[in-house]
């Protein structure tokens, strides 16, 4: 049983091997990349590299910087597509070091190349065109590249350990250490596998002990001294601010105890270069610090002093996590936030839906056990043949999979999907997958070349079904919906406006549509009205104005944006009053001191009159809990109201007392002195919906739109829901059911929705198009009894008796007990002639009317 990879496979064909599995992947991967922004840390991401910007904690440097430097050697290509590629091109090297390891794992326990190969290749590319894999490869996101150095790190720890000779081989070890610190750098879950890493490394010293009771014990009390130091360093964390504290303590005394045991093994020069290393590898940390202090346009967390660097690199400003307070139960986090993603990762059921239709659950069922059985026979198979090999991959999947859950402490309350977490585990799985591919083919062999030739076909045919049912789910290379999201917010406003913002979705597509030059981006400015700007409010814009075109790009940089998550916070404060031209006269120390607080009566606010607008007043209710953001609004729009336009996006939920003073204009809602429920500007909300905007693939079905998408979109469609609704009370019918209609392309129209739009065109006179509504409601609705009987009753007006009975008689079987049943069936009976069929309905109804309501009905059919 070998303790190292073995050389079956000639470096050669390996490397050519790895080179087609990387090439294969990359060209997938450009394929389908996104060309624009995406959704969430993708705009955020694509935009610091781009400015050389500050992005959220705990910052990510390294990628920002290596983004940066791409930037820079450009050649006139979009930044957003250099980024995007960046991701392609780490997880392309990913899912070839996947193929590299896990070729050598199989190495440890088969001598046939073929089986090595196929299950190297089998494994990588159910990585590369896994669902949560495939999504950070063809969107600006750090989990490319923390998949990259994880991978890289795996097959040059498998590499030392084949070349090692009594641990002399050690610069190998120098090099993991330094590519654990940047990928640090980039995530800092990257240390995540390091503990198995330490296992692969001493397992050779301490694999003839295992079965002493002196190792055991050891083991022990090692374990004991690190919980306890985990423990005691707890308190001493909390006490002195430093949340992180125990987990340094955690990782010192580890690194303590490796050197305590390895000291003689490796020798000290390697120790002394592999801390130098990780100080390397640290630094890209020092561009956060100094980068901050000079203000770039997207700044968050202003790290430039020792303190708020600290609080930023170790993301104080979401809390503390411990090991030990569980913000959730272990076994349901075990559940929803690794097994649930689990299920999404392989053979997409919405195409096996799509394809396959009613046969669908089956074929899931089928698909799911090919991905479980395939998976655990392949770990199943490695412990069989080699339990080294198999306690090397073990440790590393432990890791990412069920110690991860433990350690993220993930709540049951997540404001998104975290499935990226746990990319790892996935990539690990279609390791596993690899195995059980090789264990198949080994186990046809004595049945000759053909069997093992066919096994193999079928083996590499599982990624290629993964991989076109993906396909169309990952295929974003004509996707711009949070491009257009961005820049139909910012078009749809005033020069000089300021809006405030609700989070991640709503404003990282707008710094990007504002900091970054895309083609694709066009620009619409609207003249200001309604306000006058006084010479402070004007020079206060000229400076931002300033300092905003020497850094951005973009389009609409005369728009100041609040984001009103990050306006809880002091940095982000200061930013808006001393960056975006926004008036805010509250002093440094001032800003340090405002806190949340619950208002002990009804309170009223006065904005006063300025610039040709009249003054008014909100009223906020007694026990209201107003947050920093809050106060801050207020304040801004007190020193600002009359001077610049200002906006609410209409994703804000909380207007803070000022929804009242609020006229809708598409996606945004302007501040008014006017008090009024529901106002909408319908000039502007028109021309904003109907040309302004932009709606790129939204009518693309080739486009497949996440659930993210899809409540943005309601957005667009809630514009044109509230002029109908103004139309419908102008008394113009058939335009609110229109605009009603129009919503559709943005939601999927519920059967109120459609009865509405029936009923608005049948008040309008348009009978006909009523009718085309009702033909399309009841393909999707066809037992509803209400379309029916509208579809019933638009052929009786048209003659077209044949029709309205096999309607009539599908309202009679749907809902026997319908009111206006009797009365149908009798004007059926008159206007057609067919009596006989008349009272055959009626017949099939009599159970449910009374005797006097079926006898009157009867004669009357009869007498006709």
């Amino acid at each position: 049983m070998y303790l190292k990879p073995q050389p079956v496979i000639d470096k050669k064909l390996n490397s050519v091997m790895a080179f087609l599995v990387f090439a294969f992947t990359l060209g997938v991967y450009w394929l389908t990349q996104a060309r624009s922004l995406s959704l969430w840390d993708a705009g955020e991401y694509i935009t610091c590299s781009s400015i050389l910007g500050v992005p959220h904690p705990p910052g990510n440097p390294f990628y920002i910087l290596l983004g940066r430097f791409i930037c820079l050697l450009g050649l006139n290509i979009p930044h957003a597509v250099l980024i995007n590629f960046l991701s392609g091109l780490f997880s392309a090297f990913a899912v070839m070091f996947t193929y590299l390891f896990t070729v050598k794992l199989a190495s440890m326990f088969e001598k046939d190349k073929l089986p090595i190969i196929i299950s190297g290749v089998t494994g990588a590319l159910l990585t590369a065109f896994s669902f949560t894999f495939w999504n950070n490869a063809i969107e600006a996101e750090v989990y490319s590249g923390l998949a990259f150095t994880i991978n890289l790190i795996i097959w040059l720890t498998f590499v030392w350990l084949e070349k090692s000779k009594d641990f002399s081989d050690q610069n190998i070890f120098v090099l993991i250490v330094y590519i654990f610190f940047l990928g640090f750098c980039i995530h800092q879950t990257s240390l995540q596998i390091a503990p198995a890493i330490l296992f692969i490394i001493i397992y050779p010293l301490i694999k003839d002990h295992i079965g002493t009771s002196k190792f055991w014990l050891k083991a022990a009390l090692y374990l004991f001294i690190l919980l306890m130091a985990y423990l005691i360093a707890n308190p001493i964390g909390t006490a002195i601010k430093f949340p992180g504290f125990p987990k340094v303590a955690f990782a010192v005394l580890s690194f303590a105890l490796m050197y305590f045991n390895l000291k003689d093994k490796i020798e000290k020069p390697a120790w002394i270069w592999s801390f130098v290393f990780l100080l390397i590898g640290l630094s890209p940390h020092f561009f956060l610090f100094f980068r901050s202090y000079f203000r770039p346009f997207i700044n968050e967390g202003y790290p430039h002093t020792l303190d708020l660097f600290m609080d930023y690199v170790l993301r104080r400003q979401y809390g503390t996590t411990s090991f030990t307070v569980r913000r959730a139960s272990f076994w349901y986090q075990l559940d929803f936030h690794l097994l649930r993603y689990f299920s999404k990762q392989f053979f997409s059921f919405e195409w096996i839906q799509t394809v396959f239709g009613s046969y669908s659950f089956l074929l899931k069922s089928l698909f799911a056990m090919l991905v479980g059985g395939l998976g655990l026979g392949g770990a199943f198979y490695q412990f069989k043949k080699n339990k080294h090999s198999f306690a090397y991959f073990f440790s590393i999947f432990f890791m990412v999979s069920i110690a991860m859950v433990f350690v993220m402490n993930l709540s049951d309350a997540e404001v998104r999907d975290r499935d990226y977490f746990f990319t790892t585990a996935y990539n690990m799985w279609a390791v596993y997958m690899g195995f059980g591919a090789l264990g198949l083919i080994s186990a046809v062999k004595k049945f000759g070349k053909p069997a093992v030739i066919l096994m193999s076909v079928l083996m590499l045919s599982v990624p290629a079904v993964n991989l076109i049912s993906e396909y169309k789910i990952h295929d974003r290379h004509k996707e711009f919906i949070a491009l257009d999201y961005g820049i139909n917010i910012l078009n749809g406003l005033e020069e000089n406006a300021i809006v405030f913002t609700n989070g991640d979705n709503d404003t990282f597509p707008v710094w990007y549509a504002q900091a970054v030059a895309d083609p694709h981006a066009k620009e619409h400015v609207y003249p200001q009205t309604n306000v006058q700007p006084d010479s402070e409010s004007l020079e206060a814009i000229k400076k931002a104005m300033e300092f905003k075109n020497k850094q951005c790009k973009g389009i609409r940089k005369d728009v100041s944006v609040a984001n009103l998550s990050l306006l809880n916070t002091p940095w982000y404060i200061r930013q808006m009053r001393d960056r975006e031209g926004i008036l805010l006269g509250i002093p440094d120390k001032q800003i340090d001191r405002i806190y949340p607080a619950q208002l002990p009566k009804e309170t009223k606010i006065k904005i006063p009159a300025r610039g040709g607008l009249p003054e008014f007043t909100i009223t906020l209710p007694k026990d209201k809990l107003l947050w920093i953001k809050d106060f801050l609004v207020i304040q801004i729009i007190k020193e600002n109201y009359g001077l610049r336009p200002i906006y609410f996006a209409v994703t804000v939920a909380d207007k803070v007392g000022f929804e009242d003073h609020l006229i809708n204009e598409g996606m945004v809602a302007r501040l008014v002195p006017e008090k009024g429920k529901d106002m909408v500007n319908m000039e502007r909300t028109k021309k904003n919906a109907e040309e302004i905007y932009s709606y790129r693939g939204i009518d693309d079905d080739e486009i497949y739109k996440d659930e993210a998408m899809k409540r943005l979109l309601v957005n667009y469609g809630a514009s044109f829901q509230r002029m109908a609704y103004k139309y419908l009370q102008q008394g113009k019918y058939e335009i609110a059911a229109e605009n009603l209609y129009k919503a559709a392309r943005f939601r999927e129209l519920r059967m109120r929705d459609y009865l509405m739009i029936i009923q608005l065109y049948q008040e309008g006179k348009n009978f006909d198009k009523a009718y085309r509504i009702i033909t399309e409601a009841l393909k999707k609705y066809p037992a509803n009894y209400e379309l029916n009987m509208q579809a019933f009753l638009y052929m009786m007006e048209s003659e077209k008796f044949n029709e309205a009975e096999i309607l009539l008689s599908n309202a009679v079987k749907i809902n026997p007990e319908g009111e206006k049943l009797p009365w149908a069936i009798e004007n059926f009976g008159k206007d057609s002639g067919n009596r006989e069929k008349a009272v055959s309905l009626l017949n099939k109804i009599k159970d449910n009317v009374s005797s006097d309501t079926f006898e009157y009905y009867l004669k009357r059919i009869q007498n006709q």
